[in-house]
């Protein structure tokens, strides 16, 4: 009688411990992937691809943007194109007291998913060598495509005005124009 009492005894601890677990399926913390973006996170988003298009044009197969990696005295220009420029998630940063009595409202970064990206121009190691891999582009022919995850754009709302810095490795370029493609040799 004693082993049946202790066992229904741990049987009612489990039974409330699993019943207590069910409950906290939900949270209301900010932290999983599915949740929905909040305004100013979706406002975030929206600026920071509207400052993406600026620089770079959306064709069949894929984005581009010319690049100028060079000095104006040995300018190194190259057409760089990814596949899709998609948002994975916007990541929001904690603001202190100072941060907002500096008229931060809103701090974060907007991250991308990994996309195929190749380029064509003058010589020079793809992707500016981050991909761990040694292929040098070239004139005349696109380089083969490598999956490459853009880093992600920093971005702050500071007295009403969204303030993204633009030495960023999706910010860096410029649209591309006919004379760029007549340059990298492509089409």
């Amino acid at each position: 009688m004693k082993c049946f009492v202790r066992f229904y005894f741990a049987v009612v601890i489990i039974a409330t411990m699993s019943s207590g677990l069910l409950g906290c399926g939900k949270s209301n913390s900010s932290g999983g992937g599915s949740r929905q973006a909040s305004g100013t996170e979706k406002a975030a988003q929206e600026n920071a691809l509207a400052e993406i298009k600026k620089r770079w044009v959306k064709q069949s197969e894929g984005w581009i943007t010319t690049r100028d990696s060079g000095s104006s005295f040995a300018p190194i220009r190259f057409l760089r194109q990814c596949r899709e420029l998609t948002v994975e998630g916007v990541r929001e940063n904690d603001l202190s007291e100072a941060d907002r009595m500096n008229g931060f409202e809103w701090a974060g970064e907007i991250r991308f998913k990994e996309t195929p990206c190749r380029e064509a121009g003058d010589s020079g190691l793809l992707l500016d060598g981050l991909t761990g891999t040694s292929i040098f582009r070239q004139r005349g022919r696109w380089t083969q495509w490598v999956d490459f995850t853009p880093e992600p754009l920093k971005i702050q709302k500071v007295k009403g005005q969204w303030q993204i810095p633009q030495d960023t490795w999706l910010l860096r370029g410029q649209l591309p124009r006919a004379e760029d493609f007549a340059n990298a040799g492509v089409k």
